[in-house]
């Protein structure tokens, strides 16, 4: 299963959810109040989720959110 990292826009900030692989992850965790906060978040979710899972993972954020991620860690392929 590929994991999934979703970045929200919850009020005056970002929130995020994350489905891993073996079923870890979270739903509703502060991801910071400004786009940049958001990105460098799912950044590192991503990196902890996507890139150690043989299968890869999404990113499903905001625009002005995703276009600070780097594009290698938006669509990380399986190996």
């Amino acid at each position: 299963m590929r994991a999934s990292v979703v970045i929200s826009k919850r009020g005056a900030g970002y929130i995020s959810s994350v489905v891993g692989k073996f079923g870890g992850g979270h739903s509703g965790c502060r991801a910071g109040l400004t786009p940049y906060d958001a990105a460098a978040h799912a950044a590192q979710l991503m990196q902890r989720y996507a890139v150690g899972n043989q299968e890869g993972g999404d990113l499903m954020a905001p625009p002005e959110v995703l276009e600070l991620v780097p594009e290698s860690l938006r669509n990380v392929a399986a190996r």
